[in-house]
């Protein structure tokens, strides 16, 4: 598979923990969410994608206002 932003196939899949926090003084109380995705990553341009799991996702949803500040 050749990265999305430079077309190189110089990419590579790692393991990976992240712990997703909610943004803003109101995500501060709330519990984050931890998923293990594989990243694939492009070993020239640094972009890296993976897909949450739907549970992951809905959980996201649950705690997410529609007028919620992004990052």
């Amino acid at each position: 598979m050749a990265c999305v932003s430079c077309d190189s196939l110089n990419v590579r899949v790692y393991p990976a923990e992240l712990n997703i926090h909610y943004p803003g003084r109101e995500g501060i109380d709330l519990p984050t969410v931890w998923a293990f995705p594989s990243l694939l990553v492009c070993l020239d341009c640094g972009v890296t994608k993976f897909t949450l799991a739907e549970d992951q996702v809905r959980e996201l949803k649950s705690h997410s206002r529609s007028d919620a500040a992004t990052a």
